[in-house]
């Protein structure tokens, strides 16, 4: 049996159609205060998504956090429910079926000098295509659709240009890729407004052709490309069907393959190699170690070298003292982003950072040999 108060905030957040913070802003309450009351009335079982009906389009769940002891074992977990993941996954159904299996990705030709003992890593983060800044406001640079795919594929094309015939290359789109994840322009969970170029159906088309682009740079390079797509804090929906499309637009090129695994961290083992990629916006960078070496046990046990990417805050930093230097068995890089800064990061001071990305080449058991930075 509900409360009063309970029942109210039930027919607040059904009624509009509202996530959490929307809800607390109608009811003039705090986020925390709508989201306990929630999940009171999910114990209680009177929430109408767990009888079978409807759930509501802001209900679909995207994030499980889970604490685990010493020993390993899960001590609590949070969810994390989100708005429009039921619409994202309608959206990304419809763009995967439209094209299936109709893209083309002419793999490098085998040599005799290629070898599989090495990788190739290209890092794409940050480039919020459809954000919109103004040279004369920001006084950094103009950016908008245009000049965000035109970087991506220079970038990739400067990182890829410095490869040695690798065998296997591996192309990270590192989060945020889009600038909105839906036609309010606005981000979901503060609600701030955000400075867009165009409509959000037209930021979709730039994005998808830059990726496209970009996966064919790394496949001249390659004989076969492993694609990764991170979920930002801007676009982590979009970032879901991202991947799919992708998946979905080269299912008939067995030299590509998407990873579609649906945690916020990535990982492959090259070898003596464990890679990691997260966008980086949810975890402090102290907190890394512990984290990847609990969730990936088997793989932090069998590797000698742990090396983790991360993007978000719009700048290259080291979490070591030294760039190539470890904590506590892993080297975390935070790599700068594609992007210009927009009159938020302006006006908040956050200028002045080297715009451009990453690339690195792996040996299957020396670890990473070298280096790349391009500018953008």
């Amino acid at each position: 049996m509900l409360t009063v108060k309970q029942k109210q905030t039930l027919d607040i957040y059904l009624a509009n159609d509202m996530n959490a913070s929307q809800t607390a802003r109608v009811m003039g309450c705090n986020h925390s205060t709508v989201s306990q009351c929630i999940k009171v009335i999910e114990k209680k079982g009177e929430a109408p998504w767990l009888s079978g009906a409807p759930k509501p389009d802001h209900l679909g769940m995207t994030k499980t956090t889970v604490q685990y002891d010493a020993d390993g074992k899960v001590i609590q977990e949070w969810r994390r429910m989100s708005p429009m993941l039921d619409k994202m996954q309608h959206v990304a159904d419809g763009l995967c079926e439209q094209v299936k299996g109709k893209g083309k990705a002419k793999a490098r030709r085998t040599r005799k000098t290629d070898t599989d003992e090495i990788l190739f890593e290209i890092d794409l983060f940050d480039a919020h295509v459809g954000m919109y800044a103004d040279e004369l406001e920001t006084l950094d640079e103009d950016y908008n659709c245009d000049i965000a795919s035109q970087r991506m594929i220079e970038a990739a094309e400067g990182i890829a240009s410095r490869s040695n015939r690798p065998h296997k290359a591996v192309l990270v789109f590192g989060g945020d890729m889009l600038h909105s994840d839906n036609r309010s322009n606005k981000t979901e969970l503060s609600g701030n407004v955000l400075d867009v170029d165009t409509r959000y159906h037209r930021v979709v088309s730039y994005i998808i052709a830059a990726c496209r682009d970009a996966v064919q740079i790394a496949a001249s390079i390659a004989t076969e490309v492993e694609v990764v797509v991170l979920e930002g804090n801007h676009s982590w929906h979009s970032e879901v069907w991202l991947a799919r499309v992708l998946d979905s637009y080269y299912a008939n090129c067995p030299n590509v393959t998407v990873k579609l695994d649906a945690s916020p961290r990535k990982k492959l083992v090259f070898g003596n190699n464990l890679l990691i990629w997260s966008h980086g916006d949810k975890v402090a960078a102290n907190k890394w170690p512990q984290i990847i070496a609990a969730e990936f046990p088997q793989e932090w046990g069998a590797t000698k070298f742990r090396h983790m990417k991360c993007g978000h805050i719009h700048h290259q930093k080291s979490i070591a003292p030294v760039i190539i230097d470890e904590q506590a068995g892993l080297l975390v890089e935070y790599l700068p982003a594609l992007c210009a800064s927009d009159a938020w990061h302006s006006h908040a001071g956050f200028i002045g950072s080297q715009k451009g990305a990453c690339g690195f080449e792996y040996h299957k058991t020396a670890g990473c040999m070298t280096r790349f930075f391009n500018t953008v």
